[in-house]
């Protein structure tokens, strides 16, 4: 039997969680005019006018914050103060707005390429119509269909029209979102199911039976694992796009431009490999959040698709346990042996997909 966690470590953790499922912080981060900035930046404009909801909760949360008591001593001490440090940088990057601020979250999260991500990127932008395309409406019902095939009914599917991605999967609110403008591909059915529901939300679920409630909402420098788990789950399933690499390889390379570039000139730097709808895309995704979109800097997140898909098919191919990666959301890096060892963590279940797809 293992010994209980520290109080003040169980409270710090709960008020942290209290902090995620009040506020929607994707709400803060994505502009509310992107169809009217993209016509005016089109029009002319150096830079895009993009508006966002005020960050008109960041004192409280950020007061909040700093006055948890967090006992480093203990092993799952030291992970939710790193949760609540990369917290705290994000409500401080959406309330500031500036691009200091956005580095220091990227530092933080592990999310700047480092020097060998290789970022080739195509000569040509991409050609060809899009096939068997799909309303945002059924692919709603898909997910929703999905979820209640794993018995996750407590959990809600919902549109959401402020997202810059196509789906969004919030486990703190137990809700799956989706951009009713997204167009979709009958072919992405299977890929979303496992990337969003058998990696994002199970992960997600398994983490609420936990003790702390970071393992369902995510422990700190778990994001590269999250979405490279989730992008090897889509090759599982034969559902990922011959396309990946290479348009990854282009947001490793944007946000490297980013952060000595403004949004005009990194829009036409892509403009040849990405073409301009692309561009557009690419520079919205890199440089949302931030207040002065014109000028250098960069909201660095999109470069965990790729890195992170590299890093867990590494550790896979090394001898990693799949099993250890469904306890929660956790990292590859994390000692979830111990933990389990120790008795502060009870395994969790793995997606009947990654035997079904050998």
């Amino acid at each position: 039997m293992s010994e209980p966690l520290p109080p003040e470590v169980v409270h710090a953790d709960a008020r942290l969680h209290a902090i995620h499922a009040a506020i929607r912080f994707s709400a803060h981060l994505n502009p509310q005019n992107i169809a009217e900035a993209r016509a005016a930046f089109l029009a002319g404009a150096e830079a895009p006018p993009f508006v966002y909801a005020p960050a008109a909760f960041a004192a409280e949360a950020r007061a909040e914050l700093d006055a948890l008591v967090l006992p480093r001593l203990h092993p799952l001490g030291q992970e939710v103060a790193a949760a609540v440090a990369e917290t705290r940088a994000l409500v401080e990057a959406l309330d500031r707005r500036d691009a200091g601020s956005f580095e220091r979250l990227a530092v933080l999260c592990d999310w700047l390429p480092e020097a060998d991500d290789a970022d080739d990127v195509p000569l040509t932008p991409p050609t060809g119509p899009v096939v068997g395309e799909i309303a945002a409406d059924r692919m709603l019902v898909t997910l929703r269909d999905a979820l209640r095939a794993r018995d996750l009914r407590d959990w809600e599917v919902g549109f959401d029209p402020v997202l810059a991605s196509r789906v969004l999967v919030d486990s703190a609110k137990r809700a799956v979102r989706v951009n009713p403008a997204a167009r979709f591909r009958d072919t992405d059915r299977a890929g979303l199911v496992a990337h969003e529901i058998d990696v994002h939300a199970t992960r997600g679920h398994n983490g609420e039976s936990q003790p702390l409630h970071i393992f369902a909402t995510g422990l700190a420098r778990s994001l590269l694992t999250e979405e490279g788990l989730a992008i090897a789950a889509e090759e599982r399933v034969r559902a990922l796009s011959p396309g990946f690499v290479a348009r990854q390889s282009l947001m490793i390379a944007a946000v490297r431009r980013a952060r000595t570039m403004g949004f005009r000139e990194l829009y036409e730097s892509l403009v040849p490999a990405a073409g301009r709808g692309g561009a557009w895309q690419i520079s919205l995704r890199v440089k949302r959040g931030l207040g002065a979109p014109g000028a250098p800097g960069v909201y660095a997140k999109d470069t965990v698709y790729l890195r992170g898909y590299r890093r867990v098919k590494a550790w896979l191919a090394d001898g990693g346990d799949l099993r250890l990666l469904y306890v929660g959301k956790v990292a590859t890096h994390h000692p979830v042996g111990a933990w389990l060892r120790a008795g502060w963590l009870r395994p969790g279940a793995v997606p009947a997909m990654w035997e079904r797809a050998a």
